[in-house]
């Protein structure tokens, strides 16, 4: 794990609420530094839990195809 410098730690006391984004100039990427609270968020965000079953009980949807 990385170490957060003076300069970086200035950068997100400027940015606020927003992330920071970094710049490697040897590999030309570009990074954001994000708050984890805010980067466990986004994650659950993106997870897609299996569709309730329940929801399928009246046989009005099918969320397998047919055999």
């Amino acid at each position: 794990m990385a170490t957060m410098t003076p300069e970086i730690r200035q950068e997100l006391e400027q940015a606020g609420q927003e992330p920071v984004r970094i710049d490697d100039p040897e590999t030309k990427l570009r990074y954001l530094i994000v708050r984890e609270e805010v980067y466990q968020k986004m994650l659950e965000a993106l997870i897609c839990d299996h569709t309730d079953r329940s929801l399928y009980e009246f046989g009005e949807f099918y969320p397998d195809p047919p055999k």
